[in-house]
């Protein structure tokens, strides 16, 4: 089976967001030429999360924007609350240094950020193409939702992020009546 694959790599310097990636999926799929299939589209952070939403309504984007940040509260101890955050905190014990696996200067502490894409997002999602686009409904896009983006103060690194865009084609789809 032949794919294609399409990274979006950028600089994630605001904490968190809804970014709509829709139009750049749709043209990975004219790119790749492929009128029916399926798209997975995959995050390789584990705050940076995928939807598949209502996402061009900019008041709905604010209310879960804000419901996120009121309903898992930002650890107290962050670069953020220390920063005249306006939302809930909370004691978690996390800090980003405790992973072994960890191999960056990073002193912030973002259980927060984590909860939050367990709770509001997902590591990736299926998408079925069909006639050369995504098979979406009337008010559906695809977005990617940052949780723990950094500006580069202090001594948290910005996030350099990456999405995938994974394009599998059929060869034929049979419509059962």
């Amino acid at each position: 089976m032949k794919a294609y694959l399409k990274e979006i790599k950028f600089p994630s310097i605001k904490h968190t967001y809804i970014q709509d990636i829709t139009d750049q999926i749709n043209e990975a799929i004219k790119k790749a030429k492929v009128e029916d299939g399926f798209v997975v589209v995959n995050t390789k952070h584990t705050t940076l999360g995928v939807l598949w939403n209502e996402i061009a309504e900019p008041n709905l984007l604010q209310d879960i924007l804000r419901h996120t940040l009121l309903c898992v509260p930002e650890d107290k101890r962050s670069h953020r609350a220390s920063n005249g955050w306006e939302h809930p905190t909370a004691d978690y014990l996390h800090r980003c240094q405790d992973n072994p696996l960890c191999n960056e200067v990073d002193e912030d502490y973002n259980a927060g950020s984590h909860i939050r894409a367990l709770t509001y997002s997902h590591p990736s999602v299926t998408v079925p193409v069909r006639n050369g686009k995504l098979e979406l409904g009337k008010y559906q896009q695809v977005a990617l939702f940052e949780f723990d983006g950094r500006d580069g103060s202090g001594k948290n690194p910005i996030r350099q992020r990456t999405a995938q865009i994974w394009i599998y084609p059929l060869e034929e789809i049979v419509e059962l009546g």
